[in-house]
């Protein structure tokens, strides 16, 4: 009986190996070389997980002097008509304050960077409706024409409305700005405080940096 080649195949993985070999000298020869690096992770001593009272904290307080107006006029065949049978407008001048909170989480997770702890936080939000100094309120009332609406309805609007436009004013990016840092500073002293009450406390002192909503 005849016996099959095994040259072919012993020659074969001869080959193989050489060109293995020779494809491992040719990495070698150029100036490549592998790189050794330590993987950081975050030292579970830079973190710190207060737990908080819950609900809500207010950290801000605006007072602003507003003015609203509202015009009472009559209509004519669906037509204004104000500039001909009269018009009344209506004027409150008022102190508002507009008071901004932040709802606390059930912990709070402080991580230390530098010399500061970075706590982040929620954007503040507006507690609606606003509060009004109604004892320091100033409504005048101005007719124009002889049959100009009477004042009393005319008051009667410019109260009913006045609420959802200073809700409405709270939320405006302007008055949010204004805020903001006396919000991050209420925020600092409470973390801060909340910290040293709930640790053992550090040897050095304690720094909060606060950053609120899309702050980086």
């Amino acid at each position: 009986m005849h016996r099959p080649a095994r040259f072919p195949v012993l020659w074969t993985i001869a080959a193989i190996g050489v060109g293995v070999a020779g494809a491992l000298l040719y990495v070698r020869g150029l100036p490549w070389r592998s790189t050794e690096e330590q993987v950081r992770t975050l030292d579970p001593a830079q973190v710190v997980v207060l737990r908080t009272p819950g609900g809500f904290l207010e950290v801000s307080t605006l007072v602003k002097n507003e003015e609203f107006r509202w015009r009472s006029s009559y209509t004519c065949m669906g037509q204004d008509c104000g500039g001909l049978l009269g018009e009344r407008i209506g004027q409150i001048r008022v102190p508002v304050h507009y008071t901004y909170r932040i709802p606390l989480a059930e912990t709070w997770t402080l991580t230390l960077d530098g010399d500061a702890y970075v706590l982040s936080v929620p954007a503040p939000q507006p507690l609606l409706p606003p509060g009004i100094e109604t004892q320091k309120a100033e409504i005048t009332s101005e007719r124009g024409g002889l049959l100009a609406p009477p004042a009393a309805g005319n008051q009667a609007m410019l109260l009913k409305n006045l609420g959802p436009e200073l809700a409405q004013r709270a939320q405006r990016i302007e008055y949010l700005n204004q805020q903001m840092p006396a919000a991050k500073k209420t925020v600092q002293e409470f973390a801060e405080k909340w910290m040293k009450q709930q640790t053992a406390g550090p040897a050095r002192p304690v720094r909060v940096e606060v950053r609120m909503g899309n702050d980086g």
